[in-house]
């Protein structure tokens, strides 16, 4: 599978190298290709939206406030980009999440928990 280069890295802007993301994703993302799997210590590449399937590499937890991941892909992109907060004390994503919880808004449709 192909993993296109970010734009910083002197990937183009071709709409199948873009994916949306957040300013807070966008950032942690930066130009990072890999992260290192923190069951297995192995380096994978991170996950691509654009070419995997989020149901392949990642789950709900029991309370749907955090993302689980599934396979090394989904671990090292949940360790890299700091999805469930563990290196924040404001724990702002996931008092997010608790919200859109609460208002019917998350998970979204179709997506898995444990």
């Amino acid at each position: 599978m192909e993993h296109l280069l970010p734009q910083s890295l002197g990937g183009m802007d071709e709409v199948d190298n873009l994916a949306l993301a957040c300013s807070r994703c966008n950032s942690r993302r930066y130009n990072f290709m890999t992260g290192i799997d923190p069951d297995t210590e192995i380096e994978v590449t991170l996950f691509n939206p654009r070419q995997q399937n989020w149901s392949e590499h990642y789950v709900w937890s029991i309370d749907r406030l955090q993302i689980v991941g599934k396979t090394a892909v989904g671990r090292a992109t949940c360790q890299r980009l700091d999805l469930n907060d563990d290196r924040h004390n404001d724990r702002f994503i996931i008092r997010a999440r608790a919200l859109w919880l609460r208002g019917g808004w998350h998970p979204p449709d179709g997506d898995l928990c444990l």
